[in-house]
């Protein structure tokens, strides 16, 4: 069992009322603080739905409703069946976040807050705001300390993935080929 010590003071900006941002929500403001792990793991499940929103690859024809799986990347522009133009089904992100009722959701998890209250009252503005302290609150590297940081890249290189990786890979001299005559003994 691990033993409980009290936060060096080169830790304690790693504590959630240390990093608390306000947020507006029609004509009232309201603190938030840092999600925990349970509530981001539900808020990112959403945005991974979002994201497919965002970059579908799908076609739809407007004549007969059909749709042409991954007819982007396919190349196919024209339906199948009437040869009608197939329109993209990708959404800008700011209309996707919209279409989908999600901030207020977001919103009523993060604040404890009603979630149709919110949606009644909040502003286009007031969402980019949120988003933007959410960002920063939940994402953000800013204010950890260097040692932290340092070692999360690390991490995320050893998982071939974030700047360490970028690094590794720019700095990887270009692998030679031979031929398999050169690589036989003499």
């Amino acid at each position: 069992m691990a033993k409980e010590v009290d936060v060096p003071d080169e830790l304690k900006i790693l504590l959630p009322e240390l990093s608390k941002g306000v947020i507006v929500i029609g004509t009232k403001a309201y603190e938030m603080e840092p999600m925990t792990e349970g509530q981001l793991e539900q808020i990112t499940n959403d945005m991974a739905k979002l994201f497919e929103d965002i970059s579908n690859p799908d076609g739809k024809c407007m004549k007969c409703g059909k749709v042409v799986k991954y007819a982007l990347p396919r190349k196919i522009f024209e339906c199948p069946d009437d040869k009608e133009p197939l329109s993209d089904m990708s959404k800008a992100p700011m209309q996707a976040i919209i279409d989908s009722s999600k901030v207020p959701k977001w919103l009523a998890i993060i604040t404890g807050l009603n979630e149709t209250e919110i949606k009644a009252k909040i502003t286009v503005n007031q969402i980019k705001h949120f988003a933007g302290l959410f960002w920063k609150q939940n994402f953000s590297d800013e204010g950890l300390p260097g040692e932290s940081k340092g070692n999360f890249q690390k991490l995320l290189g050893m998982f071939g993935m974030g700047e360490e990786a970028k690094k590794k890979s720019e700095a990887a001299p270009p692998v030679a080929e031979t031929s398999q005559k050169e690589s036989q003994p003499h």
